[in-house]
């Protein structure tokens, strides 16, 4: 279920593919650790994309936006 909301996520946007990629990978951490923290996307594994990358390829709103959308599929919150 959280796959087909990512990919309907990404889809609603016009993402670059290195947006996309990265966005995946986040994808990847949320299934593995059930939540995600705005900190968790400059840490490993997801800083592979290099320390900036967030701030490359991501405005501050788009940020908040992904974190908002992740938050959403967390335990207890309804998609």
């Amino acid at each position: 279920m959280a796959r087909r909301q990512f990919e309907r996520y990404i889809a609603d946007y016009r993402y670059t593919a290195d947006q996309i990629r990265f966005l995946r990978a986040v994808q990847s951490v949320f299934l593995q650790k059930r939540h995600l923290d705005p900190a968790d996307l400059y840490e490993p594994p997801l800083d592979m994309f290099g320390a900036d990358a967030v701030e490359r390829w991501f405005t501050d709103k788009e940020v908040e936006e992904v974190v908002e959308f992740v938050k959403t599929m967390e335990i207890g919150n309804k998609i």
